[in-house]
């Protein structure tokens, strides 16, 4: 489990600190199951929930053209808003403001888009947060349909809001009647990714005494089905998937699962029944439901001796550090294949700033030029009738300082025109359309304000904790404020 020369390890392979922790002061360490151990082939996963959610639209009596439709897996990112009143897309920094936004597959002008969000306060937290791998399927299918409308604008006579509400119970509707995960258990090696190195780290910390657990809302069949694939080979002293948990939770229920006060149920792991449960968790066994506080005081750990381990920000990561104060890591897939475009671009970043500081310096002139501008023409107008010859040259030098400014404000623009350019360019390079998952630009996006504010730590795959001792202590960088920096 540990490493001598971490600095070694590629960005992709870190475990990055927002919050110190003492990893030797943990004693159990949760585990949700979809997306942090299970990795799914989010293109075919992805596809999967697209084509059996079109099935139930078009079973409802919406146009059996809708049929047609493709799944995408390049046109979205996780950290986007949905408008469902307005069917638009939006991109959005960490101050809330609108920075990109798209209308079905039609992109808002920048004039749009600040009517209609940046120059009005609008709240966020009505608006849908694109937060799972999920939802990228659902939210581009409602992107599809959205753009269908408006050039079919009699096929379907509901309102966008309407639509996505279809949308929300058709997903549910595949997941409840098992056409999705029995098709991903019918094929498992199509869907999921096996990671050779989840075993051992695994291992690595039940043996260094952490008490593992796993916590997920999936059901037992299908959980059981997925990790027997995910370490269906002996390890050691861990023959079996559950030897490695000394509690398997399914069903969870979560986010309700962090501030609810559901009961645990045990689960009868040959029939699938549930009884409901009283006393001890005992190892070993599987239950159903319960929540967090019960948990704490059935396993003799609360607050910060519980390092929860997910990939969902809010369900996993908000709830449990906002709710029991567990300590978090964030696992974001996303950075697997950001963190090494990045590095190739790092000069792009340098040369965008070496042009950002130019025309810091540019602008400063400019300002001063107008600020002499105004003052001269003032103290022309003054001096008009009491001193002419000097009203005169006032105005000569104020006509130099009005061609400057129109050469300035002409350079000032063609900079502009530059930066906006290298800063397409450099985004474009890590995703087409919306750039950066933690970046807006050059400012923060609102997903990496949420990662920020709630996340301990966040890494790019659950298996990076190999790299890491059972007892590391993890130092975050030191907050450094506007009034710091030299």
């Amino acid at each position: 489990m540990s490493i001598h020369g971490q600095t070694k390890l590629k960005r992709h392979q870190r475990i990055y600190v927002n919050r110190g922790m003492n990893l030797g002061a943990v004693k159990a360490i949760g585990f949700d199951m979809d997306h942090t151990l299970a990795a799914y082939d989010r293109a075919a996963f992805e596809d999967l929930a697209f084509r059996e959610t079109l099935k139930k639209f078009v079973a409802a009596g919406y146009p059996e053209e809708l049929l047609e439709l493709k799944f995408d897996p390049t046109v979205l990112i996780r950290g986007l808003l949905v408008d469902m009143e307005r069917g638009n897309i939006l991109k959005v920094d960490g101050h809330k403001y609108v920075k990109i936004a798209f209308h079905g597959r039609k992109r808002l002008t920048k004039d749009l888009r600040h009517k209609l969000y940046n120059a009005e306060s609008y709240k966020a937290a009505e608006l849908l947060s694109v937060d799972t791998f999920f939802a990228l399927s659902e939210v581009q299918l409602y992107t599809e349909l959205v753009d269908y409308m408006n050039r079919n604008p009699d096929r379907i006579q509901r309102t966008f809001r309407e639509v996505y509400a279809d949308l929300r119970r058709f997903i549910d509707l595949s997941h409840a009647d098992g056409s999705i995960k029995q098709e991903v258990l019918a094929n498992p090696a199509k869907y999921i990714r096996k990671d050779k190195y989840l075993a051992p780290m695994l291992a690595g910390l039940a043996e260094s005494g952490k008490n593992l657990f796993l916590l997920t809302n999936s059901g037992w069949e299908y959980t059981n089905a997925v990790m027997s694939y995910l370490l269906d080979e002996p390890h050691g002293d861990f023959a079996h998937w559950r030897d490695y948990f000394e509690h398997v939770i399914v069903g969870a229920g979560k986010p309700s699962f962090f501030r609810g006060s559901q009961p645990f149920y045990e689960v009868m792991t040959d029939s699938g029944l549930l009884k409901l449960h009283s006393g001890p968790l005992l190892p070993g066994h599987v239950y159903h439901g319960g929540n967090a506080i019960l948990y704490q005081r059935l396993a003799g750990c609360s607050g910060d001796q519980i390092l929860f381990v997910g990939d969902h920000i809010y369900a996993d990561i908000v709830r449990s550090k906002d709710t029991v104060n567990w300590r978090t890591l964030l696992i974001v897939e996303e950075l697997a294949q950001e963190l090494p475009k990045l590095e190739e671009l790092k000069d792009k970043l340098d040369a965008v700033k070496t042009k950002l500081a130019e025309r810091e310096l540019l602008d400063e002139e400019l300002n001063h030029v107008a600020s002499r501008i105004s003052l001269n023409t003032k103290q022309a107008e003054k001096a008009i009738k009491r001193d002419p010859k000097k009203a005169h040259y006032l105005q000569k030098e104020t006509q130099k300082l009005t061609a400057k400014q129109a050469s300035l404000a002409q350079e000032l623009d063609a900079l502009d025109k530059t930066i906006r350019a290298m800063m397409e360019e450099r985004e474009a390079a890590v995703h087409p359309v919306w750039g950066e998952l933690m970046k807006v630009g050059l400012e923060k996006s609102r997903f990496a304000e949420q990662v920020t504010a709630y996340a301990c730590l966040y890494t790019a795959s659950v298996t990076n904790m190999r790299f890491y001792s059972p007892f590391k202590r993890f130092t975050a960088a030191h907050d450094t404020l506007p009034h710091e920096l030299s």
